[in-house]
């Protein structure tokens, strides 16, 4: 998986001690607002704005702990982060209710430096509420329910404004900053008025929001970015304004594909850009001979999975998947290579007709495509290279776009979002993300945005699949810290309208399905042990779904959803073959299965897939898996250390989800349905 991950840039453990936990309690006697530097010393913020807001704060630090102190192999999730910061993180009363929101405690890799000049010019982003979100999400639940009269009876993108498009909200944030910023200056609106980025001096936010910004630097790849500790809306804006992106938002991604190491040529330093022609395989053949029969291949997961053949060049049928479009999602500089696609559809026999179109959008003009990249430095192609081969292989006539954000914030993540995807009259109908976060650093405000986003899609019949991550029931968080802090989901695959894609192993070498994971060296891998453990638990944020009623004992979010090979893919870099793990893999495969689908809805006239997990968790549906039941996710990706976990077991757990679909009986129940 490339994961917009914590692990590489964000969360940064620090163990708060009782001192300063007493000195925090003693502070909100006072009316103060803390925050957690990356030194771990704790610093006092502006004063709360009210009592009320006092009161709140008050509360929320004394309410239940997020997390149950208990073994993880009980079931119970495992507490690594003191008290005081996991409180700090609750959005029952901290979050988008108060106006209040804190930094994560943990920023890994950013530290703190000066104070920010009151003239350096810094944007940040207003998150307008939809005009009723209750509404919105009745809607949207009522039309992804298989037993609803109005299920897949999509909305037109002009009913979907008209839904959500608060406009008295919109009016009052543009005149609360007039009368109390006159210096900002407005440089973009939404379609929908939900997200307005503003640029002002960093004087006038302080005064604005109640706050201070410092300058952060990166210790490893020397960014400076501007943020504060945390912030409080001023109580005008409370009723129409959730929250802000760019003032508190330190989390970035990273990608989690795992590349094979080829032991006879030795390790490689992984620090060090490496080109591809003194590392892979000439050929397809060369990298078979060398990784046996556990390699997967494009034709493997047709057969695997019991899927149909590639369409004819010229068929009707070609035609008809014309017609279907999907999107992979790609950043932190990674590109794909024309000619290596190229080179992997021939070895398969898979048309090439086909081109990867860049979307336009925010970042029109950042071309991602380029061979001479892929060949000096196999690092920077990996993960795109990945996503485009496989979601090309498994539905090569579908239309397919590269939508590339070129920073690796949430903010820029997901202000890109809703401007190429969420705001367009016909968005893609298949979006694939094989990138995260571990949930615990994501904002509410941008986990809120994220939700609303993903409904509208949602409501126009997008699909969006999700890798479920590279790092156990530990998330990415502990992969750079090399200690365990805790059981954390990834996000966005914790979120309620995405599909989350876990990995396995096996059938591949004609094993049975395993769990895919970095401790396992079975039959069901040939003995070499994969590089990344499937990713999975419960949220902490996420409330259970209505569609995961029954299905576990949590109260929460439980993640993955389902799960598909994960280890050995074959794939072509800078002209040469090598062979990854992840759930990244995992994920596009999904993606290509589902165009292949609603080509086929689209060519009866019927409206496309849309959010399938309510269809999925169905009773009716149980027949479409291949139950996994063996396997746990205790351990990280390779390297990382293993810090307690779950077991796969029979039915849906949090390992590999419901288990592996057939492809042919996941048809059959979608184009079922009475729509």
């Amino acid at each position: 998986l490339a994961l917009f991950s914590v692990s590489e840039s964000f969360f940064k453990t620090t163990q708060v001690v009782e001192a300063a936990v007493a000195n925090s309690m003693l502070c909100l006697l006072v009316g103060c607002v803390l925050a957690v530097d990356v030194g771990c010393a704790w610093s006092v913020a502006s004063p709360l704005e009210t009592s009320e807001d006092a009161r709140e704060l008050g509360e929320a630090l004394e309410a239940v702990d997020e997390c149950r102190a208990g073994s993880s192999d009980s079931g119970q999730q495992s507490c690594g982060f003191s008290v005081v910061q996991l409180r700090g993180q609750r959005r029952s009363h901290l979050g988008t209710e108060s106006g209040y929101e804190a930094a994560p405690a943990h920023k890994v890799g950013w530290m703190q430096s000066e104070r920010c000049a009151g003239t350096e010019l810094h944007e940040l982003a207003f998150l307008v509420r939809p005009k009723s979100l209750a509404q919105l999400q009745e809607v949207a639940l009522d039309r992804t329910n298989p037993s609803s009269p109005n299920y897949r009876k999509w909305l037109s993108r002009t009913e979907v404004s008209d839904l959500t498009r608060n406009e008295q909200g919109l009016l009052e944030l543009r005149a609360h900053l007039r009368a109390h910023a006159p210096e900002a200056a407005i440089l973009h609106a939404s379609r929908d008025g939900d997200l307005l980025r503003v640029r002002a001096p960093v004087a006038t936010w302080e005064s604005l929001l109640s706050t201070e910004f410092f300058v952060y630097k990166h210790e490893e790849h020397n960014s400076i970015i501007l943020r504060s500790n945390s912030y409080l809306l001023p109580g005008a804006l409370k009723e129409h304004v959730s929250g802000v992106l760019q003032a508190i938002n330190f989390e970035q991604f990273i990608p989690k594909t795992m590349p094979g190491i080829d032991l006879n040529n030795g390790s490689r330093d992984t620090q060090q850009p490496f080109s591809s022609a003194s590392f892979g395989w000439a050929n397809f053949t060369e990298l078979q001979a060398s990784k046996g029969t556990s390699l997967v291949s494009p034709t493997k997961l047709r057969k695997i999975y019991n899927m149909p053949a590639v369409a004819e060049r010229g068929s009707d049928l070609a035609k008809m998947q014309a017609k279907t479009s999907q999107v992979v999602f790609g950043t932190i500089n990674q590109h794909w290579s024309p000619s290596d696609r190229t080179r992997f559809e021939e070895a398969f026999g898979i048309p090439q007709d086909n081109y990867v179109k860049q979307l336009k959008g925010q970042t029109e003009g950042f071309s991602m495509s380029g061979d001479a990249m892929c060949r000096e430095n196999t690092d920077a192609c990996d993960e795109a290279n990945l996503d485009v081969q496989y979601m090309m292989a498994m539905s090569p006539w579908t239309q397919i776009g590269y939508w590339y954000v070129p920073e690796h914030g949430t903010a820029t993540f997901l202000d890109d979002f809703v401007a190429r995807l969420v705001d367009e009259d016909h968005p893609p109908q298949v979006i694939s993300i094989s990138y995260a976060i571990s949930e615990f650093g994501v904002s509410p405000a941008a986990s809120d945005l994220f939700e609303i986003s993903a409904m509208k899609l949602t409501l126009q019949g997008t699909t969006i699949v999700v890798a479920s991550g590279d790092d156990g029931a530990a998330s990415s968080l502990v992969r750079n810290r090399q200690e365990c802090m805790g059981l954390h989901v990834e996000w966005p695959a914790s979120s309620k309208w995405v599909t989350s894609v876990g990995a396995t192993v096996g059938p591949a070498s004609g094993q049975p399905e395993v769990v895919c994971q970095s401790n396992y060296t079975g039959p069901s891998t040939d003995g070499e042990a994969p590089g990344i453990t499937s990713g999975g638990g419960y949220s902490q944020k996420v409330p259970k779904p209505a569609w995961q009623e029954g299905i576990h004992n949590e109260s929460s979010r439980g993640v993955p959803d389902l799960s598909l090979l994960g280890h050995n893919y074959a794939m072509v870099i800078g002209g040469r073959w090598h062979y990854v793990d992840g759930t990244s893999a995992s994920a596009p495969v999904l993606g290509g299965m589902l165009s292949l689908i609603n080509s086929e809805l689209i060519a009866a006239g019927r409206p496309t897939i849309g959010f399938l997990n309510p269809l999925l968790y169905a009773t009716s549906s149980k027949s479409i898996f291949s139950d996994v039941t063996e396997g746990d996710n205790r351990c990280a990706s390779v390297g990382a250390p293993c810090c307690g976990g779950y077991d796969a077991g029979p039915g849906w757990d949090p390992v590999t989800g419901m288990g592996s679909i057939d492809w042919q009986k996941l048809r059959d129940a979608i184009m079922a349905s009475h729509v």
